[in-house]
């Protein structure tokens, strides 16, 4: 029973002691070298080219990258993440091998080295620190930094590789402060590569997900800012003007202490113009070119509703004027030639003219009631078997004994001889 607890309370030690290790921070000194902290050395024995462990192959990777080699540091760090991978020293050799790659200006080789930390050492006690060198990554490129090619063949700058990055930085930590911000930059690199849609999705991410965020009040005037880039001017279509419109808005309302907000009114109140305006291009339409003071005069309305101090609806109002003063719009080419166009009358705009119109077409309104009672609305001719005419008023029968009179033996109605030569 003794040796029983004996080899329990082992066990348990060991555990600890495991655990103690797997958690334990590497720190380096120039004089000791790698040494876990709190003194403890994890000499980790194995076989490798001028190396006769993993510790050792650490010092002089960490070494030769202090005096600038870093293709040698780099083949030493590979020694260890390849020979000695369940090591305590294999997550810091990949952290080291990015920091390595990152100066070479391999980009993508240092945050796939990160990765690798995420992916197989989720206990690695600098977690953190990855998150935020995968960021610096991303932010690097982002920067415009020129990327190499094996460390050595410059090559083109990829941003796509940035926005990459910064995802995996949201979803290998999506509660971290450098979330709401990776977020951010991904919307300015896609407005940057004119790609709207990655932009919208990640502002909408930030807005939704992280609305408490420093970056918020800037997410929402990014958006309108995106928004307002695609206006083509008030004679395309309005949607983005809106949808901008809607965001400054917002922006004013939930943030109206932030130093942005003068921006934001500038932004609302050219936006609000150029959709006013789009109604007054319209007005203008219809008053010079169809003769149409009444179609103009709703437009010229709608501006000044829209946008009621906008320079829009100011000339809306002095088009008005001209309307009520009855001042004709100039002459175009085509009214020297054929005229102007006919001028509308209200009539033309009211339903009860359209009911005339149909009575001087010889057409009588009446109920249905009034139709079937009337004689001779409706006149059939049958023809029986024995070849004998039946006539009949009103509206052929629908069931019953008198529906057999209207067909003939196959169940389809009967034609007279004048409604055959009609049909031919």
């Amino acid at each position: 029973m003794r040796t029983d607890n004996i080899i329990k309370s082992a066990l348990s030690a060991a555990a600890l002691l495991a655990c103690a290790a797997a958690h334990a921070d590497l720190v380096w000194t120039a004089d000791k070298g790698w040494q876990v902290q709190g003194g403890v050395i994890a000499n980790v024995l194995g076989e490798a080219k001028n190396v006769t462990n993993a510790l050792q192959a650490m010092n002089e990777a960490k070494r030769a990258q202090d005096d600038g080699d870093n293709w040698l540091a780099l083949s030493y760090y590979k020694t260890v993440v390849t020979e000695y991978p369940d090591s305590i020293f294999a997550p810091e050799a990949y952290y080291q091998m990015a920091v390595v790659y990152t100066k070479r200006g391999q980009f993508m080789d240092a945050y796939n080295s990160l990765q690798e930390i995420v992916k197989r050492y989720p206990d690695y006690p600098k977690f953190n620190q990855i998150i935020g060198e995968e960021y610096n990554v991303a932010s690097v490129i982002q920067g415009g930094a020129t990327p190499y090619l094996w460390g050595w063949f410059p090559w083109f700058t990829n941003y796509n590789d940035a926005i990459k990055i910064y995802e995996s930085v949201i979803k290998n930590a999506p509660y971290s402060d450098y979330a709401p911000i990776a977020l951010m930059n991904i919307s300015l690199i896609a407005e940057q590569e004119d790609n709207p849609e990655v932009a919208f999705d990640a502002l909408d991410r930030l807005i939704n997900n992280y609305p408490k965020s420093m970056f918020a009040p800037d997410a929402y005037m990014q958006m309108a800012k995106v928004y307002r880039s695609m206006v083509e001017g008030p004679e395309y279509d309005q949607s983005p003007t809106r949808s901008a419109i809607s965001f400054y808005q917002d922006y004013l309302i939930l943030f109206p202490k932030e130093a942005e907000a003068a921006k934001a009114e500038e932004g609302l109140d050219a936006m609000r113009d150029t959709y006013a305006r789009s109604r007054l291009i319209i007005g203008d339409f219809y008053y010079y070119y169809r003769n149409n003071n009444i179609a103009a005069s709703i437009f010229y309305n709608e501006t000044i509703t829209l946008a009621p101090d906008s320079p829009a609806a100011n000339e809306a109002r002095a088009q008005l004027k001209k309307i009520k003063d009855g001042i004709l719009p100039p002459m175009t080419p085509y009214d020297w030639f054929w005229g102007r166009y006919e001028k509308p009358t209200i009539d033309q705009f009211n339903d009860e003219t359209q009911v005339e119109n149909l009575n001087n077409e010889m057409f009588d309104i009446m109920s249905v009631d009034a139709f079937l009672s009337t004689p001779g609305a409706s006149v059939f001719e049958t023809v029986g078997p024995d070849g004998s005419v039946k006539t009949y008023e009103g509206l052929a029968p629908v069931y019953g004994a008198p529906l057999d009179d209207y067909l003939f033996d196959d169940g389809f109605y009967q034609w007279t001889s004048d409604e055959i030569e009609k049909a031919e």
